[in-house]
């Protein structure tokens, strides 16, 4: 049985270490980008940032009383411009579910949990990033009913 709760700032620790299973696959996949995952003062503190601000939101998800694995969803707010409408949407930052609590649907519970969050502030839509190298992840967020919106591409000319 999974309980989903909310963290407080004294869980910043915690989550510095729930980011890295999530952290080490993209630093295989792309290790020109990103670096190499460190439970550092400085990586503690900026989830104890985060954590502060209140328009994020970061839940934990526990199984048998230990933490499995979290997300991190922020209120998004683009005023109206000549391009685009005003809207209001929750972003998806960050999610991350150990290795060997995967395929439990800990991360089902997790985003359902991100879902009723978006409902409760009246919010839209949920929204979210993927690394395209990410197929597992990509699958996951299909599932759930994700589908792509926009494409960032790039050429690597060094």
């Amino acid at each position: 049985m999974v309980q989903i709760r909310r963290a407080t700032v004294d869980d910043a620790e915690l989550i510095a270490q729930l980011v890295k299973p999530v952290h080490d696959i993209h630093v295989a996949a792309q290790p020109d980008f990103f670096k190499p995952y460190a439970l550092s003062d400085e990586l503690i503190a900026d989830f104890r940032q985060r954590l502060l601000d209140p328009l994020n939101t970061f839940l934990i998800a526990e199984a048998d009383g230990e933490a499995v694995g979290y997300v991190f969803a922020q209120v998004i707010e683009r005023p109206d411009n000549l391009y685009s409408y005003a809207s209001r949407y929750l972003l998806v930052d960050q999610i991350s579910v150990n290795p060997e609590a995967r395929s439990k649907r800990y991360g089902e519970a997790l985003m359902q949990a991100v879902f009723d969050l978006a409902k409760l502030l009246e919010l839209p839509r949920v929204m979210l990033g993927v690394w395209a190298f990410n197929q597992r992840a990509i699958a996951f967020y299909e599932r759930l009913g994700f589908a792509p919106r926009d494409t960032r591409m790039e050429v690597n000319l060094g």
